[in-house]
């Protein structure tokens, strides 16, 4: 009998089990029977079982079963090295699509396949398009830092679903300044010299402000651009930050550097993002120190606050009112 055959046979025999209520049972089958297809180096067939194990499972709501043989199966993938391709990422897909946010592995197993795409693509911090899916899959949990997270290093479309996440979490708390959330994403995204990604970030997210935060259309220093002012210095900030990065020119990043400096003091983290981004777009070196931003970017996705905590990248420092300013 062929192996293609006997692996048939295996999955016809766990199904009939599982349809009958042995999950137990068939989950230890299946477990046992993946790993003689792993002893024997018989990768693609370990994987074939375990997904389809996995699925069947989860889709009979045995959760815990369903998701050991899905991090089983991430496993797999490790050990053969699988390369990040359509079918081997919609295989994480479809599995992650039967588990919801009460399940305790969940996030272990989306930290898992994202590990083995960064290790089997030539994306550092994982597969974009993984990275993307899980940054919505928080989204519409509202677990708005996760989501952030995720979005941050995923796809062009990613830009305009975290303008989204971080004006509906900006909602939260109504009171305060909505620009501290702007402000978080476009600093992260232009620490990573992401400036297309900055900008769709901020024009997504301006676009839904409430009147009561606009001030007035004034002219950038030069007349040739009319810009919209607002009752924020935190969006003002932000604005001003794309425009100087966007013109290239270090004496005008130094000029709004200088400027918004108290407000960049209300996180420590602002400052060290500040202080990427001079030297990504200006050339304007720091001093020698340890990698700030790559500290930064690890400490963020290691443990990102609370859902419904505020925005600040630290944790210190309340958000400043939206304050009526003047731009010079």
């Amino acid at each position: 009998m062929s192996a293609a055959k006997g692996t048939a046979k295996v999955l016809q025999k766990l199904e009939k089990s599982v349809s009958e209520g042995n999950y137990y049972e068939a989950h230890q089958m299946y477990r046992t029977v993946a790993n003689r297809y792993v002893k024997a180096h018989s990768y693609a067939d370990a994987i074939k079982l375990l997904r389809s194990g996995a699925l069947l499972l989860l889709q009979h709501k045995q959760v815990g079963s369903g998701t050991d043989l899905a991090l089983y199966m991430v496993e797999v993938y490790n050990l053969d090295k699988v390369p990040v391709t359509e079918e081997s990422r919609d295989r994480i897909f479809d599995l992650a699509d039967l588990m919801d946010g009460e399940n305790s592995q969940r996030k272990t197993f989306l930290q898992n396949a994202i590990s083995w795409s960064s290790n089997n693509s030539e994306y550092r911090n994982g597969d974009p398009l993984l990275q993307h899916y899980v940054g919505l899959l928080f989204w519409k949990e509202k677990d708005y830092s996760q989501a952030e997270a995720h979005l941050l290093v995923g796809t062009k479309e990613s830009a305009e679903a975290l303008g989204l996440v971080l004006f509906e979490w900006s909602e939260l708390e109504p009171s305060h300044d909505k620009g501290a959330y702007l402000l978080r994403g476009v600093l992260q995204e232009l620490a990573m010299r992401n400036l297309r990604d900055a900008n769709v970030v901020y024009s997504t997210f301006v676009e839904r402000l409430p009147a009561s935060y606009l001030s007035s259309d004034q002219k950038t220093p030069d007349g040739t651009k009319t810009i919209k002012t607002y009752k924020s210095s935190l969006i003002n900030l932000t604005q001003m930050l794309l425009l100087a990065c966007q013109t290239g020119n270090p004496a005008i990043f130094k000029q709004v550097a200088a400027k918004y400096r108290p407000i960049l003091a209300i996180d420590e983290n602002f400052g060290a993002l500040m202080t990427s981004i001079g030297e990504l777009f200006f050339n304007i070196r720091a001093p020698k120190q340890t990698n700030m931003l790559a500290d930064l970017m690890s400490s963020l996705f290691s443990g990102p606050p609370a859902a419904t905590s505020r925005p600040a990248l630290g944790s210190s420092g309340s958000q400043p009112q939206p304050a009526i300013e003047e731009m010079d």
